[in-house]
């Protein structure tokens, strides 16, 4: 079959970004099928260009990812990417026309204005329509009090449209999937397909840890590593106050990758505080993101408070469990209740820089229980959220669609 899959920030090979898309698109063409994917030329994290790929698969099926020019300057302001958003939208919708009819149409959101695109492009086309949410606008935007609720509502509006007329719809979390329903979406009509947890990508030589270690000065320290964005969502502020916490512990450093709107403010915060033992690093390709967690020794995630916490799961979680390092978290949500219930690691209330310092100190002085934590993660992932299956419900998913068999297949939720 062919798919259109409309995706505005579809992240590049080694690009920072969601890795599931990508890995989405390559399992589809190994099972035989065409896929077409439109999305816009720069990376949403560090506005890079990225490149247009076109590749064949062993399975016989193939990938095209078409990249349309869009403006820069994306985090600016809401104004700049609103019209960022809107002007995507309308190319994506022109060009999508200009492509072989496929037999089935998804797009993921946010934002939303490319994923009403590819609803119009199924309805001219009569054709099947998956939407995939990634993150829940224009509700997020309200709760931080970016908008006000009415001007929220021409965006719920289209929201909703897209809601009610998808014929299936895929949530990236069990929280979108309890927001989705609470909406009046129909539960027989909504899956969950989180990010997976592929074991070959985690797969290196044994000396990496030492080379990795040697390579950016670690020496015999205990290592607490933070992988991802830096924005007012990851409250990476915290991390910060809790090295101050630290700064008598000279065992002990914390070193950050990654960047963000609100990176300069860590750095800031830092340097204000006067602290050696917290370092920020550049973003890093992902390839090499299992090397660094394999030096590391325990992995750091920070969130915000928000009555949307739940709808959270990030990459991070996922990294860090197969590498096997305990997640040492200040936060709320279903991630820190997979942490507790999986015994992958310790969790303090958001923002608790005091509680997030006393985790990483007892890490750092009980090593077997820390492999524990890790060990424990590991079996958790392996046995929950396997990619390979993740990515195959959802081929699957698509693959009914086509057929128009959709109606007689079950929706799936992976975590219990």
């Amino acid at each position: 079959m062919r798919i259109l899959y409309v995706h505005q920030f579809f992240a590049g090979p080694d690009a920072p970004g969601p890795a599931q898309p990508r890995a989405l698109v390559r399992r589809l063409a190994e099972r035989g099928h065409a896929v077409d994917v439109v999305a816009c030329d720069l990376n949403a994290y560090n506005e890079q260009i990225e490149p247009e790929e076109a590749f064949d698969v062993p399975g016989g099926g193939s990938v095209r990812v078409y990249r349309l020019p869009t403006s820069r300057n994306l985090r600016a302001s809401l104004v700049n990417r609103l019209k960022t958003y809107g002007r995507f939208a309308w190319a994506a919708y022109r060009f999508g026309r200009r492509l072989p009819k496929p037999d089935v149409v998804m797009a993921s959101i946010q934002p939303l204005f490319g994923g009403f695109a590819a609803y119009r492009l199924a309805r001219r086309w009569r054709r099947p329509f998956l939407l995939e949410i990634r993150d829940l606008w224009p509700d997020a935007l309200v709760v931080k009090k970016a908008i006000s609720r009415w001007q929220a509502a021409p965006l719920e509006a289209l929201a909703r449209a897209m809601y009610f007329g998808a014929d299936r719809v895929a949530c990236l979390t069990p929280g979108l999937k309890r927001e989705i329903l609470g909406k009046g979406v129909p539960v027989e009509r909504v899956d969950v397909f989180p990010n997976g947890f592929e074991e070959s990508f985690f797969r290196l030589e044994p000396d990496t840890r030492d080379k990795m270690r040697a390579e950016l000065g670690w020496g015999d320290s205990f290592v607490a590593v933070y992988t991802g964005t830096h924005t007012e969502v990851t409250a990476v502020e915290t991390i910060v106050r809790a090295a101050q916490a630290l700064r008598s512990r000279r065992d002990i450093r914390i070193d950050l990758f990654g960047t963000g709107q609100t990176k300069p403010k860590a750095i800031a915060l830092a340097k204000e505080l006067g602290l050696d033992n917290v370092h920020f690093h550049d973003p890093v390709p992902k390839t090499k993101v299992p090397a660094i967690l394999a030096a590391a020794d325990a992995g750091l995630m920070t969130l915000f408070r928000s009555p949307l916490i739940h709808i959270y799961f990030e990459n991070k979680f996922i990294d860090y469990m197969g590498s096997r390092l305990p997640i040492l978290a200040a936060m709320e949500g279903l991630q820190a209740d997979l942490i507790r219930r999986s015994g992958a690691g310790e969790v303090v209330p958001a923002f608790d820089h005091e509680g997030l310092a006393r985790a990483i100190a007892a890490a750092a002085d009980h090593p077997e229980k820390r492999r524990e934590m890790g060990a424990a993660g590991h079996r958790f992932i392996s046995e929950q959220l396997a990619q390979r299956s993740i990515l195959d419900r959802y081929a699957e998913t698509l693959e009914a669609l086509a057929r128009g068999e959709i109606g007689d297949r079950p929706t799936w939720d992976p975590f219990p």
